[in-house]
């Protein structure tokens, strides 16, 4: 990563954290107010709750930056941001409750504790999911993108094409690709995305355009030399290569990279060796969802009558999914396409459709998805990439 990008991402981050630090600060002056007794000064009893108010927050960002939650995250699915928020949120409290208990167990006030508590999680996640959503408009609108380079046109590249074309909320413009094969340059031309030249032109390229990010999308065994010198040539000027990890035809059911030494690691597993215990992780996956289906209800609420004044039909649908290690279950999202063409197997988006696929706000019913067991909060059913298949009435 260039120095250009580096202070990009701090001054990020930053913002963040002190967005994050006023929606807190603004939440503890209206617990305090709202528990304020008849004619006691506001600042007094504000004093009296300082220490939950500072454990509440050294806590929260120490556990928000281990959960990246301060970093960009903008190709990430709108439920599993709520659940990061979620899941930080509850780590932070329970640590807070413990903390406070230990030093002010005869003063300790757990009504305040309650409010409080409730009070963050509810601000946190609207607060966010409002950041989140401003974000993607911005993106959409040409703001804060990310200039991409692709090495490679197979039929890996037009998954990946047709993914970032169809989410232009992750803020990607896509500046060309690279090809030396040249029976393989056409397979790109469906999505107007400029040749740029052989490989070997890369140099010139880096060189001559802004480029924030390649993605290398060969196969590693018949071009391990060529992506050798292509991720020599991006770290020689600092700009970040990323390889797509599908590196195998296999269907496993979890991935995850961790390291030994300084040697990464990819494991592949068709079981839960990587995963937390089944038990505590749906326990977890079924708290953390009921609770966003509750906080989340009003904005279901406005989506579905919005859906009902906008056009006939069912205001959910399902739609033909697959799950970690390939099993299929039936995805439930809201109707976001013509009644008739749920019949006739088109896909015409309707006006409240077309909003609600832009923000990814379709997507919020994924939560009962969760609540079955068909997907899990902290893997959820991505996106609208290229080749959505047509909804069916529930």
């Amino acid at each position: 990563m260039t120095p250009i990008s580096r202070r990009h991402e701090f001054l990020n981050a930053t913002v963040r954290v002190l967005l994050d630090l006023c929606c807190i600060l603004g939440i503890y002056g209206v617990t305090v107010w709202l528990l304020l007794p008849e004619g006691a000064a506001w600042w007094g009893s504000a004093q009296n709750f300082l220490t939950y108010l500072v454990t509440m927050v050294t806590i929260w960002f120490l556990v928000a930056t281990d959960q990246r939650l301060f970093l960009s995250r903008r190709s990430e699915a709108l439920i599993a941001l709520l659940f990061s928020v979620a899941k930080t949120f509850f780590t932070a409290f329970l640590f807070t409750v413990f903390i406070v208990a230990l030093f002010k167990q005869d003063e300790l006030s757990r009504t305040f504790l309650f409010l409080f508590g409730l009070f963050v999680l509810g601000g946190l996640l609207l607060f966010r999911l409002l950041l989140g959503l401003s974000l993607w408009n911005l993106r959409r609108r040409g703001f804060n993108s990310r200039r991409i380079l692709i090495i490679g046109s197979n039929e890996r590249t037009q998954k990946l094409v047709g993914i970032l074309q169809a989410n232009e909320q992750y803020g990607y413009h896509i500046e060309g690709f690279l090809e030396h094969e040249e029976e393989r340059r056409h397979l790109l031309e469906e999505f107007d995305i400029p040749f740029l030249g052989d490989i070997d032109e890369l140099d010139q390229i880096l060189v001559n355009r802004v480029i924030d990010a390649v993605y290398i999308a060969l196969p590693v065994r018949s071009h391990y030399e060529i992506i050798q010198s292509a991720a020599h040539l991006c770290e020689g000027v600092g700009v970040p290569v990323r390889f797509m990890a599908d590196l195998f035809p296999l269907q496993m059911a979890t991935s995850e990279l961790t390291r030994v030494g300084d040697i990464p690691l990819l494991t592949l597993s068709a079981d839960s060796e990587i995963q937390p215990p089944f038990a505590l992780h749906r326990a977890i996956d079924m708290g953390i969802s009921l609770l966003l289906l509750v906080i989340l209800a009003p904005i279901c609420a406005l989506v579905s009558i919005a859906i009902k004044v906008d056009s006939r039909g069912p205001i959910l649908v399902r739609r033909p999914r697959r799950g970690p290690g390939g099993s299929k279950f039936q995805d439930i999202v809201f109707r976001t396409t013509h009644r008739a063409s749920l019949d006739d197997g088109t896909a015409t988006l309707t006006r409240v459709g077309r909003l609600l696929r832009r923000y990814g706000v379709d997507e919020l019913p994924q939560l009962l998805n969760v609540l079955s067991g068909d997907i899990s909060l902290s893997n959820p059913v991505q996106g609208h990439g290229a080749g959505d298949k047509v909804d069916s009435p529930v």
